[in-house]
Order: C-alpha cells, then sequence, then structure tokens
C-alpha cells in the first residue's frame, strides 16, 4: 500500500468519535505483530499478551475542564477500565505566561511540546477496573505522541507470572478534533489556528534568533571542566536496549563516537505512533563531533527563580567551522539524581523547548510539577543564536545525573531522536 492511501486509510479508522451529550465515543486502532515488526516492547511484554481486547473509549466532558475516560472492551463485560476527574488540560501544548511576549518564542515552545511525547503513568489507586476478566491490571499510561495533536495512545500494564509488571495491551486513537482546539484555546488564551499547521502536519518552523535574555537573566558565568565520554559505549539497559534494533545505520555500535556522523540513520516514528525502520531518519550528528566548551551560568529564570544554565558549545567534526550551541536552563536541580553509570537510564530526562513536561512521568508527579511553575530551556543554536530543529540535528533532549561517587561532577547524556541511543557523555565538573 503506497504511503498517502495508508496514512489517508489511518486517519479515516482512528477520527470517527462520536459526541452526546458531553460524552465522546472513540474508537480505538490496535496493531499486529506483523504491521508493528520493530516494536520495542516485543521481547517485554506480558506473556498473555492480547489484542482484539478493547475496542472503545468513552471520554466524558464533566465541565470545569476535567474528563472521565472508559476504556471499554471488545467482549460485553469483559472489562472496563475507568480514569476519573482528569485535568487533560495540563496534557495539552502550552505556552507559558513568561514567553508570551515574543511570538517566536510562544511558537517554538508550543510546537516542541507537540513534537515530543507526553506519557503519563496511571497506579492503581487512580483507576478502577470491573468487568468478569479478573486481569490484575497494575498501571494505565495516557500519551499524547509527537506526530500530531490527535494522535494519543493508551497503555495498560498487568503483572505476569513472575511478578513483573509489563505491557498487556497498547491502542492508538484519534483525540476528537475540535475539543482538542478548545481546550487548546483554553490553556492558552491563544488561537489554534496560529498553531494549526504546525501541530497537524509537523511543517518546520524557521530559523530565527532565539533570545535569552528575554527568559533569564545572567547573574555570573565561568568555563568550567569537562571530560568527553564519548570513546565510552553507553549502558544498554532499559529503554536503549528495547530501541537498540531501531538504529538503522550503523548496525554496529561499539562506542558513542561511531554515531556522531551525518550517515547515522534512525527508526522514524511513523502515524499512529510506531517505530519504521523502512522509513530511516536522516541526521546531522555531525555538529556534536567536537565538545569544544562548556559554559556554566547562574542566572535568575523568568520566574524569577535562581537557576543555572549549561551551554556546550560544539564543532562540527565534519566542518570545523559550523558550531552548534546546546543551551539548557532553568533546571530544578533537585530534581537530578544520584547515580552509577550503569543505570544512568534512571537519570533526570526531558525535551527540547519551554517548560516541557518530561517524556514519560507519573500522574503523581505531573500535578506536582505544572507546567505554569516550569522554568527549563533546552535549545539547540548555531553561532549566531539562530534556533535549529533537534529533529534534524537527531537528539530529542537531554538526561543529566550526579556521579555516585562525586557529587559535584555531572553526568549529561544527549538522547538521540526518538531516544534510540545516547549520542554523548560529558562529565563536568560543577
Amino acid at each position: 500500500m503506497k504511503k498517502a492511501t495508508l496514512f489517508i486509510l489511518l486517519i479515516s479508522i482512528l477520527s470517527c468519535s462520536k459526541k452526546q451529550d458531553g460524552v465522546y465515543e472513540i474508537p480505538v486502532k490496535e496493531m499486529t505483530d506483523t504491521e508493528y515488526p520493530d516494536n520495542p516492547n516485543l521481547e517485554s511484554r506480558h506473556s498473555a499478551a492480547k489484542q482484539q481486547y478493547f475496542s472503545t473509549i468513552l471520554l466524558k466532558d464533566k465541565g470545569s475542564n476535567l474528563f472521565d475516560l472508559d476504556l471499554i472492551s471488545q467482549e460485553d463485560s469483559l472489562c472496563k477500565i475507568t480514569l476519573n476527574n482528569l485535568p487533560l488540560l495540563e496534557m495539552m501544548p502550552t505556552a507559558p505566561d513568561w514567553i508570551k511576549k515574543d511570538e517566536y518564542l510562544t511558537y517554538i515552545g508550543v510546537i516542541n511540546q507537540e513534537w515530543n511525547r507526553q506519557q503519563v503513568q496511571f497506579n492503581t489507586k487512580q483507576f478502577s477496573v470491573s468487568g468478569k476478566s479478573g486481569m490484575q491490571i497494575t498501571r494505565v499510561d495516557l500519551a499524547r505522541n509527537c506526530l500530531n495533536s490527535y494522535l494519543w495512545e493508551m497503555l495498560v500494564y498487568a503483572k505476569d507470572t513472575d511478578g513483573k509488571d509489563k505491557l498487556f495491551w497498547q491502542c492508538w486513537f484519534n483525540f476528537p478534533n475540535d475539543l482538542y482546539a478548545e481546550m487548546f484555546e483554553t490553556r492558552n488564551q491563544l488561537s489554534f489556528d496560529t498553531f494549526r499547521k504546525g501541530m497537524e502536519n509537523w511543517i518546520d518552523p524557521p530559523s530565527k534568533l532565539i533570545d535569552l535574555q528575554k527568559i533569564r537573566q545572567v547573574k555570573s558565568e565561568k568555563e568550567v571542566e569537562f571530560v568527553v565520554k564519548n570513546q565510552e559505549m553507553y549502558p544498554l539497559n532499559g529503554e536503549r536496549l528495547r530501541k537498540r534494533k531501531n538504529i538503522v545505520c550503523p548496525k554496529v555500535v561499539n562506542k558513542m563516537d561511531d554515531l556522531l556522523n551525518d550517515s547515522t540513520t534512525f527508526a522514524t516514528f511513523s502515524i499512529p505512533g510506531f517505530y519504521n525502520t523502512k522509513d530511516p531518519r536522516k541526521t546531522e550528528l555531525s555538529r556534536l563531533g567536537i565538545l569544544q566548551k562548556v559554559n556554566k551560568r547562574q542566572i535568575i529564570n523568568a520566574l524569577g527563580k535562581e537557576s543555572e544554565e549549561l551551554e556546550f558549545i560544539f564543532l562540527s567534526n565534519k566542518d570545523p567551522k559550523t558550531i552548534t550551541k546546546f543551551i539548557i536552563g532553568g533546571m530544578d536541580m533537585s530534581l537530578i539524581p544520584t547515580l552509577p553509570i550503569d543505570i544512568a537510564n534512571d537519570g533526570w530526562q526531558t525535551s527540547m523547548g519551554i517548560a516541557n513536561h518530561s517524556f514519560y512521568e507519573t500522574f503523581d508527579f505531573q500535578q506536582k510539577h505544572l507546567t505554569k511553575d516550569n522554568g527549563f530551556y533546552a535549545f539547540l543554536l548555531d553561532d549566531k543564536n539562530n534556533w535549529l530543529d533537534s529533529h534534524k540535528v537527531g537528539i530529542d533532549g537531554p538526561l543529566f545525573h550526579f556521579d555516585e561517587k562525586d557529587k559535584t561532577k555531572l553526568h549529561c547524556w544527549i538522547l538521540s531522536f526518538e531516544r534510540h541511543a545516547f549520542v554523548g557523555h560529558f562529565v563536568i565538573n560543577l
């Protein structure tokens, strides 16, 4: 089937939600193993994982920007999972008030939030299960994936025979379009039409100047010592182990330096939300080939809080005249754990952009760390401070942890496109 035909078919399947009396009836889409051979969960999912288990989502508008969500099984009375009083506005791409004075920053902030996954985990006390199936469902995740505004996912986890919680079932669905636009405008007090094209169709924004003075005030600055660890291999566990098969080129990776060239390609994330090695995503990772300098700044962020900013200045290993700056600022350092290298995957991670939620977080964490209270920002810039599309370069964001033996040393890892790999590891002497 041609891509265009497949795209139209998937959209038509996913978009047939019906609204009646404030309740949206939304069909779900599943993918078989044949349809999704590059699924990173194939080797680690529940031993009794099912397909054609659930069929429909009922999304109920309760007013006051709260929603109930029912996941209904195919077989009548087999299983229903209910999430009550969902504050879904916190899953809307958001322009915090402190960037609205700059039109370009506002656009880049909102678009980057749409382009990056936000998956929220609900644990047993935060959902109810009814029906005759008797499944030990231990966790339910709701995700707004990074392909367009309306493509969302649900994932259901259950306890397996080995006592571990594993993925039991997954679906894709189309969030009601009119409701999404309405919620976006409620959330941001901005017209959805201003952002619609880029959020519905992944249209690349123009590269313009990022004026950092508009989002923070620098109190002090110094150059800091660092050690480059790119001649080493990253720890192959967790998400990096599951996604190793989605590195299309090179097939053999023995160290991170093997990935720092423009021939590196990764599986593309394709509609409705699956990794596709048959459509490799090109990169410009040579831009991050040589770390020349690291600057550390003490700042007052846009929320008036003291924080830190790190500026990594890279020279391309393809053309040393090409300079790329990786700016990360407004971090809440208390969120960064102390870890050994072998479990670096458990470090604090987040996506590129402004005031983003992380790729994965629990519902409790989300509600304690709201977008409006988040002064974080991360950009790739050229030598003139013009914004660069991190997805084109081939990265998704930073991951941090403190050194387990010396807490004056901060480990910064760079997550590749779709977090398939690490493409940088630097130890910074704070």
